[in-house]
């Protein structure tokens, strides 16, 4: 080959590399969002749950912890088969669970599951391994005569938030699992207490109110679609083994941020068509402060507490009817193959406790669910019959594999208690 077609040939393979790399640098260069949520988890599950209970409490304050309840139903998951497992992992997909499981006194997720005596020989041994060794759970033993126990262990694990989630227990519950979630955290930029002044919030019949208005500037992100608008506002950064807050992140820290959304319509239509779609578009194009943007917040302090008292129907209408039907419900891998205990979930409870003020944030939750024996619940619901026989009556004898009838009668009139003869009554 001539030296000028080896030169021609050794350019174009130079500005093809040129061109590629080129290309390759404008595509790198382009803003590039933090990993949305989508990719970090399927979270389809939060929004089901969320948007059930915005149906079932509209025009009012709640809390739920989405985490906790789906910690509680992995962990019943773990221990379903058949159709009942097909349901729960069908609403859960591909959930992922946040594995930090403590960091002292600031950061709680912890396990249980408590089990009666009267029935511990019955459950698996292999289940209740799964749940310490998956969940880092805690097992408890009871005689299930008070809820002091379980009520003792959510207050602890939610730094005292929550102290009585069960009124009563019943001593037939077979076991229960458990999870509670606590936080306790600062801001990373604390709210100034001389700048929380009395203001008017208008509620969403348009009454007004005054409220405690916290203000705040440019320590938070500003966030917008073409339904709604926020902010992010950071907590400070605290580490796993020591509890401490600090400044630069590591292996060992965690980051919690608070998120506020203000929807342009109200509450009750944007909880119509919010789902994690509309909240990663918010989290992905947020504007930062910067010396051509300025951000002001006013949030109100509030505290309170939420009661899920219909908690059972939410869970039941996005898709996880059979756990709760006693004839149902499959949980076999809890109980040994030789047992003759047929499980489901008798209660589901969810109680949640928050309080947002200058300094930062306190949030607990706790999702308890507690299994009862279908036989139980079959023999309460048996048919009661009550007959008298305190008119005529007529009556037959016959031997049963007959038809022959060997005696028949009536009585108009039986004994008189007067004439009983008590003397001459001989039991052996």
């Amino acid at each position: 080959m001539k030296k000028g077609g080896i030169f021609l040939i050794i350019l174009l393979l130079i500005v093809s590399i040129l061109i590629a790399f080129l290309l390759r640098k404008e595509k790198t260069d382009l803003p590039v969002p933090d990993k949305p949520i989508s990719e970090q988890t399927d979270n389809d599950f939060d929004f089901k749950m969320i948007n059930e209970t915005s149906k079932l409490h509209e025009k009012q304050n709640y809390l739920i912890s989405p985490l906790s309840i789906a910690y509680a139903i992995s962990m019943a998951n773990d221990g379903a088969s058949g159709n009942t497992k097909e349901q729960i992992n069908k609403l859960m997909g591909d959930y992922v669970l946040d594995t930090t499981l403590s960091i002292k006194d600031k950061v709680g997720i912890a396990n249980l599951i408590f089990i009666n005596n009267k029935y511990k020989n019955d459950i698996n041994t292999r289940y209740i391994n799964i749940l310490e060794n998956k969940y880092n759970s805690e097992v408890l033993f009871d005689d299930m005569l008070t809820p002091d126990a379980v009520n003792n262990w959510v207050s602890k694990k939610t730094f005292n938030m929550i102290k009585r989630p069960l009124d009563s227990i019943d001593p037939e519950t077979v076991l229960g699992l458990a999870n509670a979630i606590a936080i306790d955290v600062e801001w990373k930029n604390k709210f100034e207490c001389i700048n929380t002044q009395e203001e008017e919030f208008t509620k969403e019949d348009n009454t007004k109110i005054k409220t405690a208005m916290m203000h705040s500037s440019n320590d938070i992100a500003y966030i917008e679609s073409n339904n709604a608008k926020g902010i992010i506002k950071d907590y400070a950064m605290y580490d796993k083994k020591t509890g401490q807050i600090v400044h630069e992140k590591n292996d060992n820290t965690i980051e919690l941020e608070y998120i506020a959304i203000l929807p342009n319509t109200s509450v009750s239509e944007y909880m119509k068509t919010f789902n994690k779609n509309e909240l990663n578009y918010l989290l992905t194009n947020k504007k930062e402060p910067s010396e051509k943007l300025d951000i002001n917040l006013s949030l109100p302090k509030y505290t309170y507490d939420f009661d899920y008292k219909d908690f059972k129907e939410a869970l039941i209408n996005i898709g996880m009817s059979d756990a709760f039907d006693p004839e149902k419900a499959s949980f076999t891998n809890m109980v040994n193959s030789d047992s003759q205990l047929h499980l489901y979930i008798d209660e589901a409870i969810h109680k949640s406790h928050i309080e947002l003020s200058e300094n930062g944030t306190k949030a607990a939750a706790v999702t308890i669910f507690t299994f009862k024996d279908n036989a139980m619940i079959l023999e309460e619901e048996k048919e009661e019959i009550n007959i008298n026989f305190n008119k005529p009556f007529i009556y037959l004898i016959k031997e049963k594999n007959s038809s022959n009838i060997w005696f028949f009668g009536t009585v108009y009139e039986p004994i008189k208690w007067e004439n009983n003869d008590k003397e001459n009554c001989v039991i052996e």
